[in-house]
């Protein structure tokens, strides 16, 4: 819905907003970008850092390797619509499951509590369940496997028969970027080989929340828009 929604903003306020659209190739240099032939004065790249890298290997070379180096680990989020919710839970948000006490799950939202929005008609409460995490892969089990660890381990985790009226089950390959020891300076490496125009921007870099992804998207958008003028200027 969030991608969904800032398309339709961006589209209401004149911009040409495509998604969807795989991109094979970025070349050409600084004012005169080309994306799969298409030119553009400049260019985020908010793709996942092993996917910018492979973006980037000709123009940044340097930059490509490091962000190469940057590991990522799969999750899987379960949604579960609970009828019989535990009240002594009411008006909490959640909670993280301590890694000695970790089997796949670990952590779940009550995300009706959360958020208004999510709270179903029935009245059935909706719980967000995250699975798999670095070091705990996750991938290769089915969906009935998911859905019977995430029920069980809840259960057990809050002392409560857990039986779901519906469930959703979406599967995040290599969502969550891993930031080793020194990541901060393999990022600043990255970034200092890339040529003026090209930015990067989301969860690889400088931390893998939403307001962190929203704080990076609008850095590099401010970077770029300087780039731009730069560039213009220069021509003129």
């Amino acid at each position: 819905d969030m991608i969904e929604n800032a398309a339709a903003h961006l589209r209401h306020a004149g911009a040409d907003v495509r998604t969807g659209v795989p991109v094979g190739e970025i070349a050409g240099a600084p004012g005169q970008w080309r994306v799969d032939g298409e030119e553009f004065a400049a260019v985020v790249l908010a793709t996942p850092a092993s996917t910018t890298a492979s973006l980037v290997g000709d123009v940044a070379p340097d930059s490509a390797r490091a962000l190469a180096t940057i590991e990522r680990s799969d999750v899987v989020m379960v949604r579960l619509a609970v009828p019989d919710f535990p009240e002594r839970l009411t008006g909490h948000s959640g909670y993280l499951v301590p890694k000695p006490d970790q089997r796949l799950v670990t952590a779940a939202s009550f995300g009706s509590q959360k958020w208004a929005h999510w709270q179903p008609p029935s009245g059935d409460q909706i719980i967000r369940v995250s699975l798999g995490r670095d070091g705990l892969p996750i991938m290769h089990l089915d969906d009935d496997a998911i859905l019977d660890a995430a029920v069980s381990e809840v259960g057990r985790h809050v002392g409560a028969d857990i039986q779901p009226n519906a469930v959703s089950i979406t599967r995040w390959h290599g969502a969550f970027a891993q930031y080793r020891p020194h990541h901060g300076q393999l990022v600043d490496a990255a970034n200092a080989d890339l040529p003026s125009g090209l930015e990067l921007a989301g969860a690889s870099y400088h931390g893998i929340g939403i307001p962190a992804c929203i704080a990076s998207g609008q850095g590099a958008a401010g970077r770029v828009k300087d780039a731009v003028a730069s560039t213009d200027e220069f021509l003129t």
